[in-house]
């Protein structure tokens, strides 16, 4: 039975038998490409459905390397957001602190916000996949680094600021140049006096510190020894300090100068004793501060809560002790 109707059959007119029918070559062939041609449409149709429904192991793996990515770039993205806060964070202190110590004034907002990135920077990242994520992580990374440079630079600045503020204070004459622990008292201020020679009333360029002769006299700030030898116009014994910017000193009526023309001498170190030479009335120092020249107040240019340990401690740095 299965036999019969696996096969086709026809009655043959002439014998009135059923026969098996058969197909001429023609006809076999072209059912033949039929049936091939059905069979390769459905198994086209077959893969375009699984690849519409089904991802490849390919496509699986790229997929899973672009999330990979786009999470890295997220990332980066976030920690380039904690950098820029960082770096506004340095900006405020720089301009309202740092550079304020300094007499410096802030940076201008352009310099600041200086340009960076643009599209005809990032052309070449057009041609990739989905390139906004990747420019914007390029054009923040660019942001930040101009913004960095910009902050380097403004601390390279405060830097050479800081040495020429040091450089500064150790030069500026800021002590008394007797010390605390030797008794002595003030026997002419500074500002217009009368003289006690021509009994005229004159400008005093400095303050007049009396005491015990032979007490050790200081240099009150870093410099050059300008002149140390006797003076034929009235100051006697005399050293002269250039401290450089803009500042020099006078100690006169010394009774021994202790140092020589052109040395270079530390704050606190010895340059003389105190004396009565010259014109002069007793055993005092006359002790002058210039700035450009200009005589100043010396008593707006010295600490007087030095203690005689602290001025003994600068007084043997600079004697290398």
């Amino acid at each position: 039975m299965r036999a019969m109707f696996s096969r086709k059959y026809r009655i043959n007119p002439e014998t009135l038998r059923y026969e098996e029918a058969v197909l001429p070559a023609g006809k076999q062939l072209a059912v033949g490409v039929v049936v091939l041609i059905l069979l390769v449409g459905t198994a086209v149709g077959m893969r375009a459905l699984y690849d519409q429904h089904a991802k490849s192991p390919r496509l699986v793996y790229h997929e899973k390397k672009n999330e990979q990515l786009r999470s890295e770039y997220d990332a980066l993205s976030s920690e380039l957001r904690q950098d820029e806060q960082l770096l506004a964070e340095f900006r405020r202190k720089d301009d309202r602190l740092y550079r304020s110590i300094f007499g410096m004034d802030p940076l201008p907002y352009s310099i600041r916000e200086a340009g960076t990135g643009g599209a005809v920077m990032y052309t070449s990242l057009q041609s990739i996949a989905d390139p906004n994520v990747v420019v914007d992580a390029y054009d923040k990374m660019d942001k930040v680094l101009m913004k960095a440079r910009i902050q380097s630079s403004s601390f390279n600045d405060l830097e050479e600021a800081a040495i020429h503020h040091n450089q500064l204070l150790a030069c500026k004459p800021l002590i008394n140049p007797i010390s605390p622990a030797n008794r002595t008292w003030l026997t002419s201020s500074f500002g217009y006096r009368t003289d006690p020679f021509t009994r005229t009333r004159r400008l005093h360029n400095g303050i007049d510190i009396a005491g015990r002769a032979g007490m050790e006299i200081h240099a009150t700030g870093d410099g050059q020894v300008k002149i140390a030898e006797y003076n034929r116009h009235g100051y006697g014994k005399e050293v002269l300090i250039d401290h450089g910017y803009g500042y020099t000193t006078r100690y006169a009526h010394l009774q021994d100068i202790m140092v020589k023309q052109g040395a270079q001498v530390k704050r606190g170190e010895v340059i003389g004793t105190l004396g009565s030479s010259g014109r002069s009335t007793g055993p005092h120092l006359h002790y002058e501060v210039r700035y450009n020249n200009r005589a100043i107040n010396p008593m707006h240019h010295y600490f007087e809560n030095l203690t005689p340990g602290e001025y003994d401690l600068i007084a043997k740095r600079a004697s290398g002790q």
